[in-house]
């Protein structure tokens, strides 16, 4: 069971994960929606002040997917001409299950309550804010589960990309890193240069 979770691409129809992935990433859409949240690039989800319809953040969020499905396809072609785009596209919406919990945090309700208490104090410039322990024990222990789930992200990116290209050699490796570095920068752009919403 552990080796099917650890990559579900080399153990699954990829019909079903298609499956899978597509319900998740409109599951998704819609918390961010309720939760005012939004994905501005590929690598970022944040809170809102503007009032996004559930269709904006759908257009956000499946335009990063559909960079990284073009990207990751072109690559993928490269390194092996049988790569098929279901399957590449299974790599970009199942590892981005991963990177979705970052919202489970916005259902915690003491999360909610300190980091609203410290954004308010760094806003008003009180400082002391910053000394409160069991604030700061809060923020480190979200920041910590963040960055545990993106580098989840990024593993199941990596291991399920592997196995639908068979990814072997270093340069190949380094193509993928480069694939992925070039992802999170031309969203990162993309999203100050073009409307967050259609």
């Amino acid at each position: 069971m552990m080796k099917k979770l650890l990559n579900p691409l080399a153990y699954y129809n990829a019909k079903t994960l298609l499956f899978i992935g597509i319900i998740t990433h409109l599951l998704f859409c819609y918390i961010a929606y309720v939760t005012h949240s939004f994905f501005p690039d590929f690598l970022s989800i944040k809170k809102s002040t503007i009032d996004f319809k559930f269709i904006d953040i759908l257009y956000q969020n499946t335009r990063s997917i559909a960079i990284a499905i073009l990207v990751l396809f072109a690559v993928g072609k490269f390194i092996n001409s049988r790569t098929r785009i279901i399957d590449i596209v299974n790599v970009v919406l199942i590892s981005r299950i991963a990177y979705y919990m970052v919202f489970v945090t916005d259902f915690i309700p003491i999360i909610n309550k300190k980091i609203e208490h410290l954004t308010e104090g760094v806003a008003s410039n009180n400082l002391s804010v910053l000394q409160d322990a069991s604030t700061m024990t809060v923020i480190v222990i979200v920041a910590f589960i963040a960055i545990a789930f993106i580098a989840l992200m990024f593993y199941y990116l990596y291991i399920s990309f592997k196995t639908v290209t068979n990814l072997k050699t270093l340069p190949q490796v380094f193509a993928f890193i480069a694939a992925i570095l070039f992802i999170i920068i031309s969203t990162s752009i993309l999203s100050l240069i073009i409307p967050q919403t259609i």
